[in-house]
């Protein structure tokens, strides 16, 4: 269970669902007036979406975007919680936004539980997610399907956007570049050309870890042939740093257990990279 410190400074920035959810094409902008309704009303939200689409980003905008964003949201797996977990985290969420994903897993007796919880209007707002299988709901709570149901909103996969794929590459590329500190190649005709022709089963995650590889000069050819093997592993690992400093809100503790390493080593590391865990809170 995580809560993302990064959203609080992201409440006052302005649209989030066009600063967060990228994409010029009409299925993009369906999906961002989809959420930007759903994030308008009271109830809980079935998000749908291919591995990799981005199911978690839909569910941090669509709390930014609405009346409970200054309070917490909070990631819990499904697969293992149960009834008494999920009452927990509703209250500890301050009456904030409780996001599981993979909705199917979740236990029996912790779908009846669920159930007794929306009918009963709980404080904290519940968001599902869910790979959009119909048939990982056959064996589900029937009337639990029936109430996530109502409110939906579904992320189309990349391969039915096409022309969204070059605008994804160019924003990650931008990130990757600035999580590396390693100044971006040039976005050439072929790089796109090779991007189009590619189908993307793994979607937006697979898009980013592409961009990445990009900049990193991690497999292709064309990129960073100048580098040693210790450098490209030393951006690799400011990479992976920064990374975890931004999930865990800055929290240095946090991201060293993640990692399973000492404090005192992850601080040597921040200190040979240059990087300040406060940036990150």
């Amino acid at each position: 269970i995580v809560e993302n410190r990064e959203l609080k400074a992201r409440v006052a920035s302005g649209d989030a669902a066009a600063q967060m959810l990228y994409g010029r094409s009409e299925q993009a902008e369906t999906m961002r007036e989809q959420v930007r309704r759903l994030a308008a009303l009271e109830g809980p939200v079935l998000i749908e979406g291919a591995p990799g689409a981005g199911i978690e980003k839909v569910a941090e905008v669509i709390h930014l975007l609405s009346s409970r964003a200054e309070r917490a949201f909070l990631r819990v797996g499904a697969a293992a919680l149960s009834p008494e977990q999920l009452a927990a985290q509703v209250d500890a969420c301050g009456g904030g936004t409780v996001f599981m994903d993979q909705v199917t897993s979740l236990p029996p007796e912790t779908q009846f539980a669920l159930l007794g919880l929306l009918d009963s209007e709980p404080k904290a707002r519940i968001l599902v997610g869910t790979f959009s299988a119909s048939a990982d709901f056959k064996t589900f709570n029937a009337d639990l399907h029936y109430r996530l149901d109502a409110l939906k909103v579904r992320i189309p996969a990349l391969k039915e956007r096409p022309e969204d794929i070059p605008v994804l590459f160019r924003q990650y590329v931008r990130q990757a570049s600035e999580q590396t500190g390693v100044k971006a190649p040039p976005i050439t005709q072929e790089v796109i050309a090779d991007l189009m022709a590619e189908d993307w089963p793994g979607n937006a995650r697979a898009l980013m870890n592409a961009a990445t590889r990009f900049v990193l000069g991690l497999g292709a050819d064309d990129v960073a042939e100048d580098l040693g093997l210790s450098e490209k592993l030393a951006q690799v690992e400011r990479a992976l740093l920064i990374d975890g400093l931004k999930r865990n809100g800055g929290n240095a503790s946090l991201t060293a257990e993640q990692f399973k390493i000492p404090r005192k080593t992850l601080y040597d590391k921040f200190a040979k990279h240059g990087i300040q865990p406060k940036s990150y809170r």
